[in-house]
């Protein structure tokens, strides 16, 4: 008697244990993919701004004031999409370089933001051009390290003192 209750509870103890084990297995499928999902939105996301050189050449030859300003609103949506793409990141993996990156687009957000809706975005844009190249150059590194894994915390840090650097 004392045996059949010790096999009994041996076979409901493997049988939750495998029950546990899939639901594991299924639970880390669900977070790769949602990881790969945040990895493209944030690829998207960098893709977008790696072209910030477009507003030296619109200032360079007069383009008009709506023009910039078009311009500077979609690098806010951009920025605004790396923002929550990358603090995405960062609560599933724990890693700094997302936490750096989510700060550093939050930066570019509120600064192209600032710019979109400004009296003269030509102006704001032109006082932080300098900067504005730098960041160019951090986002297209980081853009170009995305697709092969590998991003580093001091790339995402570097950006995110560059950005500190905007000015409005």
């Amino acid at each position: 008697m004392l045996m059949n209750r010790l096999l009994a509870i041996a076979v409901a103890l493997l049988i939750i244990s495998a029950s546990l084990g899939y639901a594991y297995h299924e639970k880390g499928a669900e977070v790769e993919d949602a990881k790969a999902g945040l990895f493209a939105v944030s690829n998207t996301a960098l893709y977008c701004m790696t072209d910030i050189y477009a507003l030296k050449i619109m200032l360079e030859n007069n383009a008009s004031e709506e023009l910039i300003r078009e311009r500077v609103g979609r690098y806010t949506y951009c920025a605004l999409m790396l923002r929550e793409a990358s603090a995405s990141l960062y609560d599933i993996t724990g890693e700094e370089k997302y936490w750096n990156l989510h700060v550093a687009a939050t930066n570019l957000m509120d600064y192209f933001n600032h710019a979109r809706n400004s009296e003269d975005p030509r102006e704001v844009v032109a006082e932080n051009l300098e900067v504005l190249m730098r960041i160019k150059d951090g986002i297209s590194e980081i853009y170009h390290a995305w697709g092969t894994g590998n991003v580093t915390e001091d790339m995402t840090s570097n950006l995110l003192n560059l950005t500190q650097e905007l000015s409005w």
